[in-house]
């Protein structure tokens, strides 16, 4: 076994038994100095966690949901590697600007990156990607995009 791993997981376990200890030894001294208001202060914490529980799922699933020929405007720019096609070219990193479209060709893995084809680009400069090249983004990258879905048989620009 990696000993690493095994490191990482007794130290893991050493944190979470010193959190028990000391959420035990919490209530036990909450019970003692306020017996009265003891269970009320404890209902009112656990509906607090569970509540910032809920609202930390939510927001893990809040995450848009790309599909294949959907057409992305970005609210702000974004940094591309470009895909090439064959070997004697190099990729090279570009930046797709803010409210540029983006067509989304393919995912890779769910949430993960995407290759998607530059439909409208600032081309003023040459660190921005030329209009219709292929590039790779990760999709934790992309914050906020407005996302059209597009029928499968439309053609981007």
């Amino acid at each position: 076994m990696n000993l690493r791993l095994v490191l990482t997981v007794g130290a893991l376990c050493f944190i979470a038994l010193l959190l028990l200890i000391g959420i035990r030894t919490a209530i036990r001294w909450l019970k003692i100095h306020y017996p009265q208001r003891a269970n009320a202060v404890l209902s009112g914490v656990s509906l607090f966690l569970a509540g910032v529980g809920m609202l930390i799922a939510v927001e893990m699933k809040d995450r848009p949901a790309f599909r294949p020929n959907d057409l992305l405007t970005l609210q702000e720019p974004v940094v591309a590697r470009t895909i090439v096609s064959d070997r004697e070219s190099r990729s090279m990193t570009c930046v797709v600007d803010r409210h540029e479209h983006l067509g989304v060709l393919e995912l890779e893995n769910e949430r993960g990156t995407m290759r998607a084809r530059v439909e409208s680009n600032n081309t003023s400069e040459p660190l921005y990607c030329p209009i219709g090249v292929e590039v790779r983004i990760e999709a934790a990258w992309l914050h906020h995009p407005t996302i059209t879905h597009r029928q499968a048989g439309a053609d981007g620009p």
